[in-house]
């Protein structure tokens, strides 16, 4: 007989081979309902099945994944609160080891409501800071809503919501001599707040819902363009097994297939809207033999997820990239809940191409548009409308003091904030704030760049040139010099972002206190600090709102308090600045130089010093001109007009008093 030494030899390298065989083969084990499997040493996967049509009775929540470190385990999904229970228990016949941790991949009942569970038996909740948000401000209604009624969950009822404790905004890495393990966040996918978990030892990513196994899409927290791009990223990574949300274990090709389906209803869908058909039509024609292959399913029985789709591209629903990219965010203005609102009849709009007038009309099909090509017409055409978009004068506000709602096409407002508008009774007034920081963020990089390596007369050199202009180069780089920017809004935000990436440290200023300083930002403080920060900058940009307070902030003292080797850049407004200090300290080199987008007047007069000196580079106010901030400002007007029509609280509320 075989020694017992021998016999737990044996029987140890037979688990590690099986173990190894399942990560390495295409073969992945076929398995049942509730059942665990062991994929990698020290890894285990629970599969919860699902019924089509969805039974009750067997349904299981979420599949599972637990991992052994050396001193705990770390759970990748919660579950619901009674299947948590279940876990766990599954949990104890593998390992001894403390529960330290559990994931939620997103929000939703069957991924994060078992969290009391885990917490109870000792684990900490970890999410993204989207999935954090989402449980913490719209949680507490969805989970008592998710136990009420006779449909409710009684486990749900007999629980409560635990929310996430431990929160990271892109990448958590948790490692021993046994396991690593990555958790990451790749953008929206299925939800705002979707965390993979990758294990690169073993070559496994546990996906939540962001991949499925079969026809467990639901899109309705979705950005199906943003969760492509979220599938690309997981594709870049060294995978053997996927263990998706829902569905059975597969390789990677499960990648793949659930790209193909959101790339090829995307196209289809748009294709419908192209050619003016209607949603039901479009529902019909969507063709993807191959999907029935994979689901069991039909494509085009799927209504809610191409009805999502269709959504999306019309205008139906929110464009999440607007708030996770550009921080934009619904502000104080009249909704459907208050008493005596009533829905609009008129809005005056731009004089907009024949289909962006289509769009208008598939999203608020009762409102009638009137368009316009002045301010002048839009006065006239005031009387009894309930919005005016893209115009703002004293003019329009005298000529309908009921007006409820102006939309103005610009991120500064001080033009426009006549006296007429801010004694008026007018509910609100929304600009384009944030929407313009990607591409006024580059012009303020382009600037300092032409500055700091010298290329402004790139175009002037000549044969003869070309020695005499190497030698007097005195070209500098950015690494490790300090940015001081005084406003980060979102403009001052994408600068920032812009700044560190090319290995800079950045102060921020801004009066805001409720703005929370991001990690890419070394300090940030207020408008009272800005002398004491002056001396310590070797860039100084302004990205501020022009108000009464802001208007010639920027004069003699504060260019006598910069560095002599420091430069200045202004793409706010140029009302912000002393000019006559600031060419004087240009004149003197008193500072390096300027990068101007902005003047006082504009257009800069032909007489200006500013045009001859040597230490500057201007720009006629271009910064906030590009193809992305056009398409972006379209698409905030339309979700405005949604919004409105739908008496829903809108986006970029411009604080009247205040100027911004």
């Amino acid at each position: 007989m075989m020694p017992v030494s021998q016999r737990w030899l044996c029987a140890f390298i037979a688990w590690v081979g099986f173990a190894f065989s399942i990560a390495q083969s295409q073969e992945l084990p076929k398995m049942k309902f509730n059942e665990v499997r062991e994929i990698a040493p020290g890894v285990f996967f629970r599969y919860s099945d699902i019924r089509v049509p969805f039974d009750l009775a067997t349904f299981g929540g979420s599949n599972n994944i637990w991992i052994v470190f050396e001193d705990y385990v770390m759970v990748y999904d919660a579950n619901f609160p009674k299947e948590a229970q279940d876990v766990i228990a599954a949990i104890r016949k593998t390992t001894d080891k403390p529960i330290r941790y559990v994931v939620d991949s997103h929000h939703h009942g069957d991924h994060a409501y078992g969290n009391a569970a885990f917490a109870k038996a000792g684990a900490t909740v970890i999410a993204s800071a989207n999935t954090s948000r989402l449980l913490r401000v719209n949680g507490p209604k969805e989970f008592e809503d998710a136990g009420k009624g006779k449909d409710g969950r009684k486990d749900i009822r007999d629980s409560y919501l635990k929310v996430p404790d431990l929160i990271f905004d892109e990448k958590l890495v948790f490692e021993d001599s046994k396991q690593r393990v990555e958790i990451m966040f790749f953008g929206h996918a299925h939800t705002a707040g979707d965390a993979l978990l990758y294990m690169p030892k073993h070559k496994i990513l546990c996906t939540g819902d962001s991949c499925t196994n079969g026809p467990f899409n639901y899109l309705g927290h979705s950005d199906t363009a943003s969760w492509i791009r979220v599938l690309e990223k997981a594709e870049q990574l060294d995978v053997k097994i996927v263990c998706p949300g829902h569905g059975k274990l597969a390789g990677k090709e499960l990648l793949g297939k659930q790209k193909r389906y959101f790339v090829e209803l995307r196209e289809q869908v748009k294709k419908g809207i192209d050619a003016g058909k209607e949603f039901p039509d479009i529902l019909k024609s969507i063709d993807m033999p191959w999907h029935k292959e994979w689901t069991t399913i039909e494509a085009n029985t799927r209504k809610d997820e191409t009805r999502h789709v269709f959504d999306e591209m019309t205008g139906r629903t929110m464009p999440w990239d607007l708030v996770e990219d550009f921080g934009i965010y619904e502000g104080p203005s009249p909704t459907k809940k208050d008493k005596g609102w009533t829905g609009p009849k008129k809005i005056i709009v731009p004089a907009l191409m024949p289909a962006r007038l289509r769009e208008l009309k598939m999203i608020a099909p009762d409102i009638f548009f009137i368009p316009v090509k002045t301010a002048a017409e839009a006065a006239k055409e005031a009387p009894g409308a309930d919005a005016v978009i893209g115009f703002c004068n004293a003019d329009i506000v005298k000529a309908n003091s009921n007006l409820r709602w102006i939309q103005i096409g610009h991120a500064g407002v001080e033009k426009h904030l006549v006296p007429e508008l801010v004694k008026s009774d007018i509910c609100v007034t929304t600009n384009l704030q944030r929407l313009h920081g990607p591409n006024v963020a580059d012009s303020a990089m382009a600037l300092l760049l032409a500055l700091t390596r010298d290329v402004r007369t790139g175009n002037a050199i000549s044969a003869d040139r070309w020695k005499k202009l190497k030698e007097a180069s005195r070209a500098d780089e950015l690494h490790g010099k300090t940015m001081l920017i005084v406003g980060m809004g979102g403009i001052g935000t994408q600068i920032a972002r812009r700044a560190e990436a090319f290995g800079m440290r950045v102060m921020g200023i801004d009066p805001n206190e409720a703005i929370t300083k991001p990690a890419f930002v070394f300090s940030l403080d207020r408008p009272a600090k800005m002398m004491d920060l002056l001396p310590k900058a070797d860039v100084v940009v302004l990205a501020c709102p022009l108000t009464k307070e802001t208007r010639g902030m920027f004069g003699a003292s504060q260019f006598a308090a910069m560095k002599k080797s420091a430069y200045f850049v202004n793409i706010a407004r140029g009302g912000l600045v002393d000019q006559l200090a600031m060419i004087d300290a240009l004149k003197a080199k008193a500072i390096a130089g300027a990068g101007l987008d902005v003047t006082d007047p504009e257009p800069l007069p032909d007489a200006s010093p500013l045009w001859k000196l040597p230490n500057v580079v201007l720009t006629p106010h271009i910064g906030g001109q590009s193809d992305g901030a056009r398409d972006r400002t379209w698409r905030l007007f339309r979700e405005n007009v949604r919004r409105f029509n739908a008496g829903e609280p809108l986006l970029c509320v411009v604080d009247k008093g205040k100027g911004y």
